[in-house]
């Protein structure tokens, strides 16, 4: 890789790497920047299609500052799985499983929700985003949004619920897919405002 050195010292690549490792660690209330960075990033990148730009800087001033994610983590029921770059430790993704917020589906005792799980669309691929285990190893035929979607089934196991609920838009047929390879059938609807937008959304369920 060349690379330029600026007035002020810093060395900037100028070709991107071609593998970019990535390791998962459990976040604390001191990355609510980085969650809140990387959850309004992947929200703009994921939505950028279907919702106007004012609409999404609402959504992201509620809901991806850093306040909210300090006062998610705050809840005893909230889990959230950071996924950052081995090298520099930039967040790319989250998984965060949270009690039910889904108040048009019905919800049973023993439900928890997998709230999000969003992943910069540059580390879904394996072999362009290895993920690293403990010893700094890369994990065969293991992607970072399986890695994350792994660690959000087992934090909802490991604290004794009995099902994984998600919504997704019914459009988002990617990430449906992803959602039933991984054990997930879809249960019903839910609708919940955007900015100015009411979307409706598929729920996904998944026994544990």
């Amino acid at each position: 890789m060349s690379c330029n050195v600026t007035e002020s010292g810093w060395i900037v690549p100028t070709e991107e790497p071609a593998t970019e490792p990535v390791r998962l660690r459990r976040a604390t209330a001191d990355d609510a920047d980085a969650l809140a960075l990387v959850g309004a990033a992947t929200f703009l990148e994921a939505f950028t299609w279907m919702l106007p730009g004012e609409d999404i800087l609402a959504h992201c001033r509620k809901n991806h500052s850093a306040e909210s994610y300090r006062a998610a983590l705050a809840q005893p029921e909230t889990r959230i799985t950071l996924a950052v770059t081995a090298n520099g430790g930039s967040p790319v993704g989250y998984a965060m499983v949270t009690a039910p917020d889904l108040p048009s589906f019905a919800v049973l005792p023993g439900d928890i929700e997998l709230k999000r799980i969003y992943l910069l669309s540059r580390f879904r691929s394996r072999n362009l985003a290895p993920v690293l285990d403990d010893a700094g190893e890369p994990q065969p035929n293991l992607s970072a949004g399986q890695a994350l979607m792994n660690a959000a089934i087992s934090d909802a196991q490991s604290m004794g619920f009995a099902r994984l609920l998600l919504g997704t838009h019914e459009n988002n047929r990617r990430a449906i897919a992803f959602y039933l390879r991984n054990g997930f059938v879809e249960a019903g609807t839910r609708t919940f405002q955007v900015g100015n937008q009411c979307c409706c959304d598929l729920i996904f369920a998944r026994p544990l």
